[in-house]
């Protein structure tokens, strides 16, 4: 339903805004909690990243499958369940203080959150058609969230220890599934275009079981160039968002010595900055390429967060983080909107699926990868290896991108 001109009507738009501002933040918040709390676990520095990691194992192998469920039984319902998983599973982690435990809890949650995180996207592609001003407001309401929950999170882990932060994560994790019964229960079907991809054979039965069809045609959406860019962005973007979700506050801890409060804060800041980047994208991607935009910001992203380890203070640290804040406000809602107008709508969730399994992928390998560099170089030589490879990818991208420009562009 559309209301004055060419806009939406503010009641369909509101759910899904509502929903993204509780769901599209629990990978932030955990970015306080989990580092704090491994820390509690161990101290080495390559157990630390394999229970950081540990969160992408189910994403990496299932997400596909949860993007094909969206599809099937709408955002709504699978959201709603999934929220009720991921709280339960959240206010465990304290009451099992163990490596093992820790790794098994991250393993459910992770895939809890990354279905709804996909949930909320593919809404913005199937009810809000993907256009990016959509995309946009849809990422500034969860980077909102991210701007609160983690300085929340960190405030009250610092007051009431591990079971008052997962206890506070929980009930966030609920209000998300609260607020997701308010979106319509199946999005209107829309015609589909010739010139978008439409796999309207698909497979469409009503059960949850794994279908290899869903991964097979699923897959083959990397044959479109518009998509493959934007799975190759999600990838390199890991080698910011990795070091951020896993070491980044080990950093702030272990060598700077700041508390949960102040990691909160550096996290939320940089999450306001993206709220508002976001915000941006509209008057943006008329004056600037959609593609040449995304990789700039996925650059700024990397770099935000490589610097770390040269700065001291809170003022240098907040612009670091606020320069990465730029850089993820505005790249989310680029790639959602260049993938989800790549596909016809009955795709929208496996688009979503596709791109999450490649983010989780990388959110998997960086923190080991980085967790095992620092065991041989030190921490804070590997904060610059890892965001050179990422700037040296990027780079590379850039270069296939001039090429392949013309199959890109996507109307």
């Amino acid at each position: 339903m559309k209301g004055r001109g060419s806009g939406y009507a503010w009641r369909l738009e509101t759910p899904i805004y509502a929903t993204a501002f509780f769901t599209g933040n629990v990978f932030p918040m955990m970015h306080v909690l989990m580092p704090l709390w491994a820390l509690q676990l161990t101290d080495s520095a390559l157990v630390i990243g394999i229970i950081i990691a540990c969160r992408q194992i189910l994403p990496v192998l299932l997400s596909i499958h949860g993007g094909a469920l969206l599809d099937r039984f709408g955002p709504r319902a699978v959201i709603m369940v999934m929220g009720i998983i991921g709280a339960l599973c959240t206010g465990m982690f304290p009451v099992l203080p163990f490596i093992w435990a820790a790794m098994m809890l991250q393993i459910v949650t992770g895939f809890a959150e990354t279905t709804n995180w996909i949930g909320v996207q593919s809404a913005v592609g199937t009810i809000l058609k993907g256009q990016p001003v959509y995309a946009g407001r849809m990422t500034a309401a969860a980077r909102t969230g991210g701007a609160i929950g983690p300085v929340l999170v960190g405030f009250i882990w610092d007051s009431f220890g591990a079971y008052g932060g997962f206890l506070f994560l929980a009930c966030w994790i609920s209000c998300g599934a609260t607020a997701a019964s308010f979106l319509p229960r199946q999005p209107e079907p829309a015609a589909p275009s010739a010139e978008k991809i439409d796999r309207s054979q698909l497979e469409k039965g009503p059960g949850v079981m794994l279908k290899t069809s869903d991964y097979r045609d699923t897959l083959r959406l990397l044959a479109t160039s518009a998509i493959a860019l934007v799975i190759m962005a999600t990838f390199m973007r890991q080698t910011g968002s990795g070091v951020q979700s896993s070491f980044y506050g080990v950093w702030l801890s272990d060598e700077l010595g700041l508390n949960g409060t102040t990691i909160g804060f550096l996290i939320g800041f940089g999450n306001l900055v993206s709220a508002v980047s976001a915000l941006t994208i509209g008057p943006l991607t008329r004056r600037f390429a959609d593609y040449w935009l995304l990789l700039a910001m996925v650059g700024f992203a990397i770099v935000g967060v490589a610097l770390t380890p040269m700065l001291e203070g809170l003022v240098l640290l907040s612009l670091a983080i606020g320069l990465r804040g730029v850089g993820q406000g505005l790249n989310l809602p680029l790639m959602i909107s260049i993938a989800s107008r790549a596909v016809a709508p009955t795709l929208q969730g496996r688009v979503a699926a596709l791109r999450i399994s490649f983010n989780r992928l990388g959110a998997a390998l960086f923190p080991i990868g980085m967790g095992a560099l620092a065991e041989v170089i030190g921490l804070e030589a590997s904060f610059y290896v890892i965001g050179l490879l990422g700037l040296c990818l990027i780079s590379a991208l850039g270069v296939w991108v001039s090429r392949a420009k013309n199959k890109i562009s996507v109307s």
